[in-house]
């Protein structure tokens, strides 16, 4: 189980994407020729790519800890520019997002009220050590967590402010009224038997979500690649429990569906279709396909809708260059779906 009948319409089931249909068709027809590839309706902004925090499974540390002299950050003219073209072009939502710690660039004070008030949405991920109350706008924050246990903490994301962010979250609890506050846990062999612990602190804590997802060690750019071999019985008996906790007012997701049955990288589709759902912008101020090839002039996007990105995309081999995909599901459905037509749309 993934989530409780309850809280089956949620954020984090990919079939949501199936309210994205009519925007799947027109990329579907741009892919074609016929029709000019709308504006994204999410853009994840990543405004500096420097970090606090030294987690070792970092799916940035190609460029986080390969290539230092590289770090770079948005002034707050180019944000400020930014935010009011993507409204401009319709784009829904924007999400303060990794390449590090965004909130390390100072110039992002102010903006997201700026962002929200020309008419979109905003969310963020952090490490939570620099929680404000300006984020409580947001229409949800993701505080990466891993353990609430400050030695497992420590372990895993090399640093010690396990206490420090945890009374953090508590402060936002206090003050939060719309906005859903979500502790996120990886699913690591260093943290499997403080999962539990770390939920019912998330519960006390008062935040709406906990949020728990296998780890991807399998990336090609991953110093000490790996396939972990973890125990499966365990890991769902440690599940149960977590969902055991669930409240009408707290609720507990265990995703696995971009997974395999054992936690390994699955690719159940064929082509990058999904992308254009989302416009990621990385520090460099570029276009990339997505949030798992930032920085890397390979998955450039030279401009939006051009033939290039039209290329790019269809040169994309899934099966040899990616690893865990984050839009896998939304490339099923483009295919299954719109492409294939295997729900019969037109009868109800």
């Amino acid at each position: 189980m993934e989530w409780s009948k309850n809280s089956q319409f949620n954020s984090f089931n990919s079939w949501k994407g199936l309210t994205y249909y009519e925007h799947y068709k027109k990329i579907v027809g741009w892919f074609e020729g016929k029709n000019p590839l709308p504006a994204p309706i999410e853009a994840s902004l990543d405004p500096i790519n420097t970090c606090n925090h030294r987690c070792y499974y970092c799916n940035s540390q190609r460029y986080l800890r390969d290539n230092p002299a590289g770090l770079q950050q948005w002034d707050r003219q180019f944000i400020k520019d930014t935010l009011e073209h993507l409204s401009s072009w319709g784009v829904k939502a924007f999400c303060w997002g990794g390449g590090g710690e965004a909130l390390l660039n100072k110039n992002l004070k102010g903006m997201t009220q700026y962002g929200v008030d020309l008419g979109m949405e905003c969310s963020i991920i952090t490490n939570g050590v620099f929680l404000s109350d300006e984020l409580l706008l947001c229409r949800w924050i993701g505080v990466s967590l891993d353990s609430a246990d400050p030695e497992v903490y420590r372990k895993v994301r090399g640093v010690d402010d396990c206490r420090k962010v945890i009374t953090n979250i508590g402060k936002l609890v206090r003050n939060r009224t719309k906005t859903d506050i979500c502790i996120k846990v990886l699913v690591l062999p260093e943290t499997i038997d403080t999962i539990l612990y770390t939920c019912k602190v998330a519960k006390e804590l008062g935040v709406q979500d906990f949020h728990v997802r296998p780890v991807d060690l399998e990336r090609k750019d991953f110093y000490g690649r790996v396939k972990l071999n973890l125990n499966m019985a365990k890991v769902m008996g440690i599940f149960e429990r977590c969902h055991e906790l669930e409240t009408p007012d707290f609720h507990v997701y265990t995703v696995q569906h971009k997974y395999d049955e054992n936690f390994h990288v699955k690719h159940n589709f064929k082509r990058c279709l999904a992308s254009p759902l989302v416009v990621q912008i990385c520090t460099d101020k570029k276009m990339y396909v997505c949030v798992d090839h930032r920085l890397e002039s390979r998955f450039e996007i030279k401009e939006w809708g051009s033939n290039q990105h039209r290329d790019l995309l269809l040169g994309i081999n899934p099966q040899e260059e990616c690893a865990r995909c984050t839009w896998s599901e939304y490339n099923r459905q483009i295919e299954e779906v719109v492409m294939n037509d295997r729900m019969c749309v037109a009868f109800p």
